[in-house]
């Protein structure tokens, strides 16, 4: 058993309670109690205790929206549009992708993750060429401790280089494996959804394929869509109807349902998500940086669309930080709007937190500190500059702090983070392999012109 005690609890629950000088009671990996501390009594004095004094406590942050792998490209893929991105960048590295290098990228980006105070992601891992990539996901989730849902994607369709399409049957028997291997190992830790990439770069067919198997297993299923005019344009070509349309001429749209970045979409659309209960991901950082639009995030919220947060790869962020993801996202629609309360922090806290266990389905386990649910729990420390005055906690965390502000991460009742110290494995292994995985992947693609495409003169 754990008692964590004296802490500034912001529980995320329906009544959004927040408890200044509060505890939290796990056993084993759920929380059998929340209250007040000086409510504690005697009941929990054969606890392991966790003096929280001078810090918030969070339910864990849900990053509904990342590609794992793409942590290896880091820095390769600067200053262009997605297109030119995925041609220069992302297909010639990803011919490297192995189950080697994709434990490697989760693994990286789960250290990151949970140095930032990510204890939940849904990952889109679309890079099949080796079947037994997500092998390696799972056993890193597995050795380092993060909860993760593992997005077995796939594509058929031009302009994704034939090398990395599959037929819908193989994406089919693919996706199936997967769930049937991992979906609920852990102890639940690991769960599957399956995933049609797009629009463009996944066949109608394809698309309906997975939907079907998402239903069969009850699994749920992602998807990118509307990221760019040009995809919408190309759906409009090709099917006669605009992106969300599209899905919902061939039945697919649905609470079981999440879609990432919707940036170039309708008032017609918008509600037939909002009637449909289909849920979004915004990814507002990735969207910036590769300079596709600004996703009508309040319209969608105002409608009703659950809507939660990503960072999305860090090859288009650059970082798994959901802080800085947070404070993007709200100063954004702030400006696009001008309307200083279009998101305001405590908005986007619900949108890393409840509404993402909500997009997933998890909010049952997951997104909140509440009796009976997983203990996902973060430690952040107040007794920072940057936190500093400390009377508005809630705004310093969106607005003000960073993820190296967090300084305890609990995940299912398990101590993953102490003192910013990963306990399950040493960070300097890590980061040394990665280096050593990514060196390889630049020579063999003879990517290294990635590296430095300024003019600048390195000596």
């Amino acid at each position: 058993m754990i008692l964590i005690k004296n802490g500034y609890i912001v529980t995320m629950d329906p009544q959004r309670r927040v408890y200044k000088d509060g505890f939290i009671a796990i056993n084993n990996s759920r929380i059998e109690e929340i209250g007040e501390s000086k409510d504690i009594g005697n009941r929990y004095k054969d606890a392991t205790v966790i003096d929280a004094k001078g810090k918030v406590v969070l339910p864990g942050l849900i990053d509904a929206h990342t590609h794992l792998y793409q942590v290896l490209y880091r820095g390769l893929g600067d200053d262009m549009p997605l297109a030119e991105w995925l041609m220069k960048c992302i297909w010639p590295l990803s011919r490297y992708l192995g189950r080697e290098e994709s434990y490697m990228g989760a693994m990286l980006a789960s250290l990151e993750m949970l140095k930032t105070g990510t204890t939940t992601f849904a990952d889109s891992h679309y890079i099949n060429i080796d079947k037994n990539c997500h092998d390696g996901i799972a056993q890193a989730i597995e050795e380092i401790g993060i909860r993760g849902v593992l997005g077995r994607a796939t594509v058929d369709s031009s302009p994704a280089p034939e090398i990395f399409r599959e037929s819908i049957d193989d994406a089919q028997i693919g996706a199936a494996k997967v769930i049937e291997k991992y979906h609920g190992l852990a102890n639940g830790r690991i769960t599957v959804r399956v995933e049609p990439l797009n629009e463009t770069l996944a066949s109608k067919e394809m698309i309906k394929a997975m939907w079907d198997i998402a239903k069969q297993y009850n699994v749920g299923m992602n998807m990118h869509l509307a990221e760019t005019s040009g995809r919408v344009q190309s759906s409009r070509d090709k099917y006669g109807f605009s992106s969300v349309e599209f899905l919902n001429s061939i039945g697919v749209l649905g609470p079981n349902l999440l879609l990432a970045h919707c940036v170039w979409i309708s008032k017609k659309e918008i509600y037939l998500l909002s009637t449909t209960g289909t849920k979004v991901v915004h990814n507002s950082v990735s969207n910036q940086y590769l300079a596709d639009g600004i996703a009508p995030i309040p319209e969608l919220i105002r409608n009703g669309v659950t809507v939660s947060v990503g960072a999305d790869g860090a090859c288009s962020n650059n970082n798994l930080d959901m802080f800085g993801a947070m404070k993007a996202a709200a100063l954004l629609h702030k400006v696009n709007e001008m309307n200083p309360l279009a998101l305001t922090a405590e908005k986007v806290l619900e949108m890393a937190t409840i509404d993402a266990a909500k997009s997933l389905g998890m909010e049952d386990e997951i997104g909140s500190l509440e009796k009976g649910k997983k203990a996902d729990i973060i430690l952040i420390d107040s007794n920072r500059s940057d936190m500093t005055p400390n009377y508005s906690k809630i705004s310093n965390l969106v607005y003000a702090t960073t993820g190296d502000a967090v300084d305890t991460v609990i995940i299912d009742g398990k101590v993953v983070m102490d003192n910013r110290n990963i306990v399950n494995m040493e960070e300097s292994k890590i980061l040394e392999r990665a280096n050593v995985v990514v060196g390889d992947m630049l020579t063999n693609s003879n990517s290294w012109d990635l590296v430095n495409r300024s003019n600048w003169l390195f000596i």
